[in-house]
């Protein structure tokens, strides 16, 4: 099924609903950056911050959850799995955590008091399933709600086991050639598995037909992708989920899918979204950069859902008009004008960097009157990237966030506070990385680097260099 699209009023949508969610997360500070909606199974309107676009895959976090999910039904359909089968006897050779099922993975009621995610990213090069089973359970089995990525991760590595192909292999019949998507990126372990709980790459239309696949209880252009059966058990509530404060984060947990105040929905950190309200026929998909999440679904209920009309029946073939949410762009850096006297002195100089998580070695910079270009070495070559003073200029680059090496970005720079500032927004996820240069602090030349958000991620860097020529 192609996504044909219509007006919003030809949907029962007011446009004045769309503006409303998007001045909402502009004034607000809600983080959005690319959204879709669809309702009637056609888009009514769309649109991407500047400098974001809507061709480059985008961090999914945990809305990677629900793709593992699917994959689980679809091996249970299969046979290749039992939705009350002991995961030991789907992983004999590691230690039984007895009463323990595939349903408990689902429900992220495993037994463990603590989710095993920063255990496993600690030792990369050790058998994480073999880490599982190994932690102690501190609570019988279906009893207890502990948010954990490790339960996802195992799930993959379920269905891994039982079918005998990666995970993305196991849904690129199955799910991603229906849907007509290119194979998507998907992180993995060591061992080639899939992280299974988070990792996946998609773009935010990708992420809306994923939601409308969801509305239509796994059917796609007449075909049934998903047992139906599987949908309706993996939206409904399953357990009480009483891990987060927020009250959208306390609704009730699926298998892997979240319920919500309206509907159910993925969820991904930092504002991935496919929120689906099976009531209005509706998908509202989000990509997102917001420290605080649950507040863009508080704007979709407050400015947009007020503006769809319930039990609006479509009349006639879509009419191919879109409503474009266009001129959005992300915060704009509070830059300065040039200092060009710091210029001159900064001109020539090689800065050399402390060991640090980028594995950047070096530094050197070069002036002109439309950008300032940042010109780092490591061990595995040189990189260049070029900052607009006045415009984002669009590049690639590497961060510490992904395993791949070369990914979309666009670039700021200018002087702020006597400090130099790049500003590198990582356009395949959420997060902007702010470096900034001061090059008279009192204990010498230091760089700082850190994501906005700041979520505390491992790359937050505070060096003191030492300067050459």
């Amino acid at each position: 099924m192609a996504m044909e699209h219509s007006s919003p009023a030809s949907l029962g949508i007011d446009p004045a609903a769309i503006t409303a969610f998007a001045d909402a997360s502009d004034t607000r500070g809600l983080g959005v950056h690319g959204l879709v909606v669809m309702r009637h199974g056609r888009v009514a309107a769309e649109g991407w911050w500047h400098p974001y676009r809507p061709d480059e895959p985008h961090m999914m976090f945990s809305v990677s959850k629900a793709f593992t999910s699917m994959a689980v039904g679809l091996a249970i359909d299969e046979g290749l799995l039992a939705l009350d089968e002991p995961t030991h006897d789907i992983f004999p050779e590691f230690r039984e955590i007895p009463g323990q099922t595939v349903r408990h993975l689902l429900t992220m009621t495993s037994g463990h008091p603590d989710d095993l995610w920063g255990v496993f990213m600690a030792l990369p090069e050790r058998d994480w399933v073999e880490l599982f089973f190994e932690s102690p359970v501190t609570s019988a089995p279906g009893s207890h709600f502990v948010y954990s990525t490790a339960c996802s991760y195992v799930l993959a590595a379920a269905v891994v086991r039982r079918a005998g192909v990666s995970l993305t292999e196991f849904l690129e019949d199955r799910l991603f050639v229906p849907l007509e998507w290119p194979t998507p990126h998907w992180e993995r372990d060591a061992r080639g598995i899939e992280h299974g709980g988070t990792g996946l790459k998609l773009t935010t239309r990708q992420l809306a037909q994923f939601g409308q696949l969801l509305l239509q209880r796994g059917r796609w252009d007449g075909a049934q992708l998903v047992p139906a059966e599987w949908v309706d058990q993996a939206s409904a509530s399953q357990t009480r989920n009483p891990w987060f404060e927020s009250h959208e984060s306390r609704l009730g947990y699926g298998f892997q899918l979240w319920r919500s105040t309206h509907g159910f929905r993925a969820d991904g950190m930092c504002g991935q979204f496919a929120v689906v309200i099976p009531e209005l026929d509706l998908v509202v998909a989000t990509t997102s950069g917001s420290a605080d999440a649950n507040r863009i679904l508080e704007a979709i209920w407050t400015e947009l859902l007020p503006g769809v009309q319930p039990g609006y029946v479509v009349t006639g073939d879509a009419d191919g008009e879109l409503f474009e949410v266009g001129g959005r762009h992300v915060p704009q850096p509070k830059i300065e004008a040039a200092d060009a006297t710091a210029e001159r002195s900064l001109t020539g100089r090689v800065f050399s960097l402390p060991a640090n998580e980028a594995g950047i070695e070096s530094l050197s910079l070069a002036f002109d009157d439309d950008t300032i270009t940042f010109q780092f070495a490591s061990a595995a070559g040189a990189q260049q990237i070029v900052a607009g003073r006045r415009e984002w200029v669009a590049g690639r680059t590497s961060s510490p966030l992904e395993s791949l090496t070369d990914v979309p970005c666009a670039a700021r720079a200018g002087w702020s506070a006597g400090v130099l500032e790049l500003h590198l927004q990582l356009t395949g996820t959420p997060f902007r990385w702010l470096w900034r240069l001061e090059p008279n602090s009192p204990e010498g030349p230091r760089l700082t680097a850190a994501f906005v958000p700041d979520l505390g991620l491992r790359s937050r860097q505070d060096l003191l260099l030492t300067t050459g020529q």
